[in-house]
């Protein structure tokens, strides 16, 4: 019984006893990974107007063109992205995905850790992203010209651009990658505060080893204010070229759309991660549930190596 005792702590220690680590990047020059990301998301429409479904797949080569003493150079480029499923929702869901920015390769700048702090080639990635965004809105309001009324063009096109200035678009890669860990000192039960999409949540973590591999268990819980879920609705709203006649009506309308209870907001997730000893993601599985303005969205995220010339 011993023994038995003895083998039951050991392997527990195995697995639990790096209930801390520092994710780091430990890549080598020419280092080359091919992700594929799978999101399917199914939403429930609020006041009984039925489901939404999509699925969409994204593809993305990172290339380690150099590391020196004070970081690495790292090449970014989503190669493809495919949506399946209702067409409205898929192109939201597309510029969520990073739409604007298929095939346009980003230099990324990091610290030894890995972490993310500058974008060497921002200009080409703005102008590119910038293009492609434009061709799309204006094909937009061509088929839709009833579109002005509500949104102006101008407008539109004025806040689209500011989502490729050097900062959105780090936050951008943060929120939908796992660089986001890279440089991160995380304990179990240590929290986070951060935000996602305009969400501001807490995160807490579990920490592991697990054969030398890093594994990380990431819960994400809402944490917002009344006031905070109004401001969240308004710069969304502001985000995509809304004025000021629009989003007044929030707060002309608050009482009665709480009243109807889509002024909630819960958001309930959970990521797990595995890193290699080598800091590139082994893989990546996550679910989520948010509800928000009576609107209930859940997620599931699937990410994994389907190529590398690294052992």
């Amino acid at each position: 019984m011993k023994t038995i005792l003895l083998s039951v702590l050991m392997l527990g220690a195995a697995l639990t006893a790096d209930a801390q680590a520092t994710v780091k990047a430990n890549f080598a020059k020419n280092d080359t990974t091919f992700y594929k990301d799978v999101i399917k998301m199914d939403m429930a429409l609020p006041m009984g107007q039925g489901n939404k479904k999509i699925a969409i797949t994204k593809n993305t080569r990172y290339v380690v063109l150099d590391k020196t003493a004070n970081g690495y150079k790292i090449e970014c480029n989503i190669t493809d992205i495919i949506v399946d499923g209702d067409q409205e929702v898929a192109e939201q869901a597309q510029v969520m995905g990073n739409k604007y920015l298929k095939g346009v390769k980003m230099l990324l700048q990091t610290n030894t850790d890995g972490k993310v702090e500058k974008i060497l080639n921002l200009d080409e990635v703005a102008s590119t992203g910038s293009k492609t965004a434009i061709a799309d809105i204006e094909e937009q309001y061509k088929k839709n010209p009833m579109i002005e009324q509500v949104l102006p063009k101008a407008k539109f096109l004025m806040a689209i651009s500011e989502q490729f200035e050097e900062k959105a678009l780090i936050d951008n890669l943060n929120e939908n990658s796992f660089l986001y860990y890279y440089g991160k000192d995380l304990r179990t039960n240590s929290k986070e505060d951060r935000t996602k999409q305009g969400m501001k949540l807490t995160s807490t973590y579990t920490v592991g080893n697990n054969g030398g591999n890093t594994v990380i268990t990431t819960n994400l819980k809402d944490n917002m204010t009344e006031s905070d879920v109004k401001k969240m609705m308004i710069d969304q709203m502001k985000k995509m070229g809304m004025g000021e006649e629009v989003t007044s009506q929030i707060d002309a309308n608050w009482g009665q759309m709480k009243a109807m209870g889509m002024t909630n907001l819960s958001v309930n997730g959970t990521d797990n991660l595995t890193f290699l000893p080598n800091g590139w993601l082994q893989s990546l599985s996550g679910k989520s549930a948010t509800k928000v303005m009576g609107m209930e969205m859940k997620l599931d995220t699937q990410s994994e190596i389907t190529y590398k010339n690294w052992k």
